[in-house]
């Protein structure tokens, strides 16, 4: 018993006597920022933060300490400590404008806020700001060697925001079976459609909206359904124009099939 008190008291005299608390204890910014570099290197980035947080205190945010400043900051990104490291390379980027590792800390910004960002279902604020960060980065380093990574955070975060937008708008779809409003359906699909011509979801954007006008045309009063069932197969041309190999296609295709079904009780008038 006695044994193991000498080893523990023996351990912790060690410790107390280690670099990093020696460093902590002084009041000396070069030491401390020279025993935290040495911990930066080992890969202990939390015990160098708090040598870095020490000297940030006293010193503040000089040239002179420029190199601790892209550690300091580098070290919450190595830490995972995302909420912190981006306010910190912001700093960074806004103070040091010729620093040599301005690149990567401008990439690691965006990159900060990209670790950031929520799943499409919540909110989406970090997203945005993530791809303006991006933009930023790629118009200061149009060549960069973070370049092709950087456009395809990028195009991953965009993704996310149409992601929830087709999502919101195919909701209505959705509750239209409870509430027969289809039009608003169409009305958000078409919308989602303007905002983003180009997205990945345009495919399911346009069957839905065929889907929402199919569903309108059937449950229409007799007055309005020859319209609405016109309408509804001029969507479906829309759908396969743009994609002939939809994984809709079968599916539209008996929708189709009904739709001209219907149409003939108008052909005698």
């Amino acid at each position: 018993m006695k044994q193991i008190s000498y080893i523990l008291l023996t351990a912790l005299l060690f410790a107390s006597c280690s670099p990093l608390q020696k460093a902590l204890k002084v009041d000396d910014s070069a030491y401390k920022n020279e025993v935290a570099d040495q911990l930066y290197e080992k890969g202990k980035y939390k015990q160098a933060i708090r040598l870095y947080e020490q000297v940030e205190k006293k010193e503040g945010w000089t040239s002179n300490y420029q190199s601790m400043y892209y550690k300091y900051s580098k070290s919450y990104y190595n830490a995972r400590k995302w909420e912190a490291a981006k306010p910190m390379f912001q700093k960074f980027n806004l103070l040091y404008l010729a620093s040599p590792n301005r690149e990567e800390t401008m990439y690691l910004e965006a990159m900060s806020a990209y670790q950031m960002s929520e799943v499409f279902t919540l909110d989406q604020h970090i997203t945005y700001e993530g791809i303006q960060k991006f933009d930023s980065f790629l118009t200061a380093f149009p060549e960069s060697q973070y370049k092709e990574d950087a456009n395809a955070k990028k195009r991953e975060l965009t993704e996310k925001i149409e992601r929830k937008a087709y999502e919101s708008a195919r909701l209505f779809n959705k509750i239209g079976e409870y509430t027969r409003d289809y039009n608003a359906a169409i009305v958000a699909l078409d919308n989602f459609l303007l905002d983003y011509p180009g997205t990945v979801y345009k495919t399911d954007a346009l069957f839905y909206k065929f889907d929402s006008a199919y569903k309108l045309a059937l449950n229409s009063v007799y007055s309005k359904m020859e319209e609405r069932l016109k309408n509804a197969v001029s969507l479906h041309e829309d759908l396969i124009a743009y994609d002939a190999n939809t994984k809709y296609k079968d599916e539209a295709d008996r929708m189709l099939e009904r739709l001209k079904k219907e149409l003939q009780q108008f052909s005698t008038k």
